[in-house]
């Protein structure tokens, strides 16, 4: 038996997805794979930058990830006289972690697997149970979500994600930004300035979650001049964001990444919490996004059309 989920990116609704603001996201071509199969040993393989094996008994030890779900779900026994393969592989490049969701993606990979017959909403809600309890009750359960559904999402806290449609003309390219971020630190960064500074954060939640929602209106009308719009101002509101608060989660990767984005004349914004990772690069002229990934590429920087 085998299953699998994508990993994803954020158009927008970064930070607002955690104040019960809206947040648009796409699954990308990375996907994590799980497999299971009789075998007189109860033994884990897993595959990311190297491959490894061990005992039942060490992974749960090794991995929490896979113990934390496997609690959840009550299948425990099921890894007993079984092999189970855990492939992340596609989330590594060059022995870097590519901030595109594995953990999120692998749960859902795990509930698939022994529940197939669960509903996408139905893994979603048992993903995030797992995926919650490995992180320690913290998390939006976007990344969850996407994985889940397997196609591009509208998520809100407390809803049911739903699926949408993006326009034809609006052409999108990934771009690794050189830097692996740890989106739990940035979180945890801006949530500590909160503390100190609850009116202030406030107001730039509420312009993000205003513009998100705008974004996602526009959207719904096949709006691409609006999108783009909106996903501009989402860009500037996250930098001012990550400079007031003293995070600096836009860092200058980001910053010199968009100045390069513009001058091909398309639309820059990065995707998670910032500091690195992932941005993408937006246009509705698929020529102008084609001639930026060649220029790109020459210069050796990762890229991949969404």
């Amino acid at each position: 038996m085998n299953a699998s989920a994508p990993g994803k990116l954020f158009l927008v609704g970064e930070y607002a997805v955690l104040e019960d603001g809206p947040a648009l996201l796409v699954p990308v071509k990375q996907r994590a794979k799980v497999t299971i199969e009789a075998s007189n040993k109860s033994q884990v393989i897993s595959h990311t930058t190297t491959l490894e094996k061990h005992s039942l008994e060490e992974a749960l030890q090794r991995y929490p990830l896979l113990k934390a779900t496997m609690v959840e779900l009550g299948c425990l026994e099921q890894l007993q006289n079984a092999q189970l393969s855990l492939d992340t592989s596609a989330f590594f490049n060059r022995g870097i972690k590519l901030g595109l969701g594995s953990s999120a993606a692998l749960t859902v990979a795990l509930v698939k697997l022994f529940q197939p017959d669960a509903t996408a909403n139905e893994r979603f809600a048992k993903a995030f149970r797992c995926h919650l309890a490995f992180q320690n009750g913290i998390g939006s359960g976007a990344d969850i979500a996407l994985a889940a559904m397997d196609e591009t999402i509208v998520f809100q806290r407390g809803e049911s994600p739903i699926p949408v449609v993006l326009p034809d003309d609006l052409y999108m390219l990934a771009i690794w930004s050189g830097e692996p971020a740890s989106t739990t630190g940035y979180v945890a960064a801006v949530h500590r300035w909160r503390q100190n500074n609850p009116d202030a954060y406030q107001s730039h939640i509420s312009d993000l979650r205003i513009t998100a929602t705008e974004c996602i209106a526009a959207l719904e009308k096949n709006d691409c001049q609006r999108i783009l719009a909106r996903i501009e101002q989402y860009d500037r509101h996250l930098e001012r964001l990550s400079s007031v608060s003293g995070v600096n989660f836009y860092n200058q990767a980001h910053l010199e990444m968009r100045k390069k984005v513009e001058l091909a004349h398309c639309t820059y914004k990065p995707s998670g919490a910032g500091g690195g990772d992932y941005g993408i690069a937006y246009s509705t002229n698929k020529q102008e996004l084609l001639t930026l990934a060649d220029k790109l590429k020459r210069e050796h920087s990762d890229t991949f059309a969404l």
